[in-house]
């Protein structure tokens, strides 16, 4: 490791690293523009001038450049390089419009503090500046052209490290532009880092666009909602409204990026039809009403029927407080009906994922190093988006990808795909374990022989399954690969995105109880009369819709805590608004078993865009903020408990009372978490039901998928994700459209059990014939087509006149 010098002062660092990175670990900052830690050198700006006095190169050269040698001595204070980095950030500004005063990138200026910090202060150039048109890139990026100091962040970010195609690099010499060929929407679903990375205000958010100014933002460190990975973000609010979310540095989990459902998703904080208000049986009530309420619906039930007639419900998007603390208060009821996960199947993966992910689990920066990736019925963009780009950047340092999924794979890196339909993926994980393959054609056994002991040379190799396809009982065949994979002296590592951001602690949590078909089964016998969900919304999460709603009705009392308009809460006796994440403290466990705190942005209430009318200031002036009302889900059950309401007291009570999560004491929201070692139990055995079989003639096998722009909850409330959800479309073999005369584009009818839906027809090659994909959007005609509830049996017949 070499040792160096940096105006006087010693450090000592890794091979391979530059100078610029030597003095950050000195905690010196070398102006420069087009370095970047993520992104790497470019030497493009030149800004990063230093002296170097002793070493294999001598005199001014790029910091970003050059990398440490033992012995080298560098200056940043030698008065040729500080006039050398001056005349620099003269030039990058010569063309600048200075119209600072107007650009949402004040504040939080990179250019800003560089050309200050390189000496420039003083504007001497008075002749035509260059100019260049903007392009319209869509609707969640500005762009100003004219601000461009040419750095190339932008391009790296997009191409390089996200594996965009359709933007680049356009010009020569000083004429160099970055954009598309034409204009429209950048079509990366990570296509809002380059806000982030692009150093000037080039490029802008356009949902944040003359909103506020970034000194008036309300921060606070937190964790992104949208799927099990637990990026973290930097939320912005201001007047009520969350107006902004960027990426957290955080290295273990999403680095310095975050996907566009995460940045862009955000709009269920102020969403129209947001629960506000406490209800009882339809009428507003206040909060000590409504809680009062509660109790005496409880106490009632259990006088009447029993205290085992009481059920509880937990959820994958409450936090581990929430939750912990709803198992409290079923136990001071004496419920023996405690359930975490209202989705049977991903119930199951979740408490499969908590008893046996141990030392093999594996997080999206293990990813980047591992030299073989075996993705098995995962589809990460939809499941967990910067899963994608962390296979992406394997992938860039020699990774082999191949995939099992009769899914057309959408990653941003080359791969190897063998379409296998899903009873074959099932196949496929038992026989790659036994290294018994049977059942397969020539070139497939030969295919999958190959790929088991190519898995098995790998220095470090991962495998990745989800379970809408998979299914519970694929996870635990694929645990056993995964086993059979790891010898002592090199284990396999494996990831499972889950179905939310706390699906893990609902593993956990879980203690091998009753799950959601027991508590439906207990209503339907007439065991159950009282109802308790904590965010959570079974009329639509429950694959059986009708199943759901016949037993649900059955209850003589539904009581919901909930921030958002679900069917659950339309059908509740009582309402108990909650908070949305940003607007509480709270935890997640991620799908790795990562305990992440984050903070609260901003209180709840209604923004001033809506409370004025468009009109600012306020007319009106109130001592309590219209729609305050909403409150921590933790904090309304710590009252009902007695408990204390105070973050950091609750915590300590909550790790006293289980030591599993003893962690909760010394989380600290800046860090990258704590790792929960605690083993859950399994689930029980479930059949192996098998492929669908259908008598009807024609019939295909229907999968019901996530997408990117409709598979949470969170996202589906926010209107600025409109624009990356479809109309309703189903995907199909080239085989089996030619079969029924359907092409591509055309309109079609789907019958199933659910009913009809008219839908239009996407054809591939990639899939094998015989089964069918079926976009999921919870808000939409297809919100009844639940992914993880198994194939559905599906005909299709065209649509006359329809294409």
């Amino acid at each position: 490791m070499p040792t160096l010098t940096i105006d006087n002062q010693p450090v000592t660092v890794a091979e391979g690293t530059t100078i610029i990175q030597a003095a950050e670990r000195l905690g010196l900052v070398i102006p420069h523009f087009c370095y970047h830690e993520a992104l790497g050198a470019a030497g493009s700006c030149r800004l990063c001038a230093v002296r170097i006095e002793k070493g294999p190169l001598k005199g001014i050269q790029m910091a970003c450049m050059i990398p440490a040698q033992d012995g080298m001595v560098v200056t940043t204070l030698d008065p040729e390089a500080v006039e050398f980095r001056a005349h620099v950030a003269e030039w990058a500004m010569t063309d600048h419009p200075h119209d600072c005063p107007v650009c949402d990138e004040g504040g939080e200026c990179q250019l800003q503090e560089m050309t200050i910090a390189a000496g420039h202060g003083t504007r001497r150039f008075r002749g035509l500046k260059r100019t260049y048109p903007n392009q319209d890139l869509g609707p969640f990026i500005v762009q100003e052209m004219n601000r461009c100091i040419q750095c190339y962040r932008c391009v790296r970010t997009y191409r390089d490290y996200c594996g965009g195609t359709d933007y680049g690099t356009f010009g020569s010499r000083n004429r160099v532009a970055y954009g598309r060929v034409t204009a429209g929407r950048l079509a990366s679903p990570f296509s809002g880092n380059i806000i982030d990375l692009c150093p000037t205000g080039v490029l802008t958010d356009k949902t944040f666009r003359f909103k506020c100014r970034s000194w008036d933002l309300q921060e606070a460190p937190s964790v992104c909602p949208h799927c099990s990975l637990g990026c973290n973000t930097l939320p912005g609010a201001r007047y009520r409204e969350l107006l902004r979310v960027k990426a957290r540095v955080n290295r273990a989990v999403n680095g310095f990026f975050i996907c566009d459902r995460g940045r862009f998703g955000h709009g269920y904080q102020n969403h129209p039809q947001r629960l506000r208000e406490p209800h009882v049986d339809g009428e507003s009530v206040s909060w000590n009403d409504a809680l009062a309420a509660v109790h005496e619906r409880i106490s009632q039930t259990t006088e009447h029927h029993g205290h085992g007639t009481v059920a509880f419900l937990g959820s994958r998007r409450a936090t581990l407080e929430a939750n912990l603390l709803l198992g409290q208060w079923a136990a001071a009821t004496g419920c023996t009906r405690t359930v975490y996960e209202c989705h049977p199947e991903f119930d199951r993966i979740a408490r499969t994922v908590a008893a046996r992910l141990g030392d093999q689990r594996r997080s999206p920066g293990d990813i980047q190093r591992s030299d073989f990736i075996l993705l098995i019925g995962a589809e990460p963009l939809a499941e967990a988006p910067v899963l994608a780009l962390a296979i992406r950047q394997a992938k860039r340092n020699g990774a082999r990808i191949v995939i099992l999924d009769p899914r057309p794979p959408q990653l941003p890196c080359a791969f190897e795909h063998l379409p296998l339909t899903p009873e074959q993926l099932q196949l496929a994980l038992e026989q790659l374990a036994t290294k018994k393959f049977k059942g397969w054609t020539r070139d497939e056994s030969t295919t999958l022989r190959n790929l088991g002991k190519d898995l098995t040379a790998a220095q470090n190799p991962v495998i990745i399954g989800a379970g809408a396809l998979l299914g519970a009982a694929g996870i635990e065949r694929l645990f056993d690969l995964v086993d059979a994979s790891s010898p002592a002296a090199r284990p396999c590592g494996v990831l499972v995105p889950l179905a939310g951001p706390n699906s893990y602690a609902a593993g956990l949590l879980s203690n091998g109880g009753p799950d959601f078909d027991d508590l439906l089964d207990a209503i339907l016998n007439g065991m159950v009369k009282t109802l308790v969900c904590l965010e959570t919304d079974p009329f639509e999460d429950y694959p059986q819709h009708g199943r759901a709603q016949s037993a649900l009705a059955q209850l003589e009392s539904l009581i919901v805590l909930d921030a958002l308009p679900t069917q659950t809460t339309r059908h509740a006796d009582i309402v108990l608004p909650t908070t949305v994440p940003v607007e509480s403290d709270g935890c997640y466990i991620n799908h790795e078993g990562r305990l992440q705190a984050f903070a609260k942005v901003l209180d709840p209430g209604l923004s001033v865009a809506v409370t004025g009318g468009g009109d600012h200031p306020p007319r009106i002036f109130e001592q309590s903020a219209p729609g305050n009302l909403p409150r921590p889900a933790w904090a309304i059950l710590a009252e009902i408990l007695k408990l204390p309401t105070e973050t950091a007291a609750l915590r300590q009570q909550l790790a006293r009372t289980d030591n599993r999560f003893a962690a909760l004491t010394q989380i600290h929201r800046a860090a990258e978490g704590e790792i929960v070692t605690a083993i859950g139990i399994p689930p029980r055995p479930q059949d192996d039901d098998g492929a669908v079989e259908s008598s009807v003639p024609g019939s295909l096998q229907l999968w019901p998928i996530d997408t990117f722009g409709g598979a949470d909850i969170f996202s589906t409330y926010s209107v600025h994700l409109d624009p990356l959800r479809d109309e309703p479309y189903i995907l199909l073999a080239d085989e089996d459209a030619k079969q029924r005369g359907l092409t591509d584009g055309a309109g079609a009818v789907l019958t199933s059990e659910l009913g009809h839906l008219k839908v239009r027809v996407r054809c591939t090659a990639t899939i094998p014939a015989g089964i069918a994909f079926l976009p999921h959007l919870l808000r939409g005609a297809t919100a009844g087509f639940v992914p993880g509830g198994g194939a559905l049996s599906c005909t299709l017949k065209s649509v006359e006149g329809e294409a």
